[in-house]
């Protein structure tokens, strides 16, 4: 907690080029790698029968960080107008 009672809260936004389609199995192996560093579990446990994974690679262009000391609103962020 930071002073005041103040959640510190980082944001990051990366845009970029999409460089490349992964499909078939080399996608689900990435997911259950994924499933196992996060969750650790050794297969990713929620894929439905049939459910056809692809992974997108994008190269950054930009990246930006916000970094924020203020209270999150109850309920979650509102919609900008």
């Amino acid at each position: 907690m930071e002073s005041g009672g103040a959640l510190r809260r980082i944001t990051s936004q990366i845009s970029g080029v999409v460089t490349r389609f992964i499909e078939g199995p080399e996608a689900h192996d990435r997911t259950d790698r994924l499933a196992h560093k996060y969750l650790g579990s050794e297969r990713f446990e929620w894929t439905m029968p049939g459910e056809q994974r692809v992974a997108v690679i994008v190269r950054p262009v930009k990246v930006r960080h916000i970094v924020g000391v203020e209270r999150f609103r109850p309920g979650g962020p509102r919609p900008a107008s």
